[in-house]
């Protein structure tokens, strides 16, 4: 398998890693700018190679192989954002798109607010109302 990827300076690039857990996660959370990550990036692909890496923001598309109009095609199934919103809340999004759903829909939504000492330890607000996409 070729290794197709530009990874940062601060990046861990693995073989046949396994992923890592909570606790080992929140070992570097530091940008190249010195600031630090609101996300911990991770990839483990066919138990080969693995990615982690902080970051600010992230999008993972995963394609999938069908049969349309009579041949095989990939077609994008599943797209996760990350990211830091304006008002410095962290969110995880999830995406699916289907013949059903061609434009998209939300399945998912994990926000937390790292910032705000109100919430407690642990908060993680989540929200499993499906959105269309273009109506976010």
């Amino acid at each position: 398998m070729a290794e197709d990827l530009t990874a940062p300076r601060n990046a861990t690039l693995t073989n046949d890693s396994p992923p890592s857990s909570s606790t080992a996660a929140s070992q570097d959370l530091t940008l190249p700018d010195g600031r630090p990550a609101p996300l911990r990036v991770e990839c483990n692909v066919d138990e080969e190679t693995s990615l982690s890496i902080p970051a600010a923001h992230a999008v993972f598309t995963a394609w999938q192989r069908v049969r349309r109009r009579g041949e095989n095609q990939l077609v994008d199934t599943v797209q996760v954002l990350c990211g830091e919103e304006v008002d410095g809340s962290i969110t995880v999004r999830v995406l699916i798109w289907t013949p059903k759903f061609p434009d998209g829909l939300q399945i998912a939504l994990l926000r937390s607010r790292p910032e705000d000492t109100s919430t407690g330890n642990d908060h993680i607000e989540c929200d499993l109302e499906h959105k269309d996409y273009e109506s976010l």
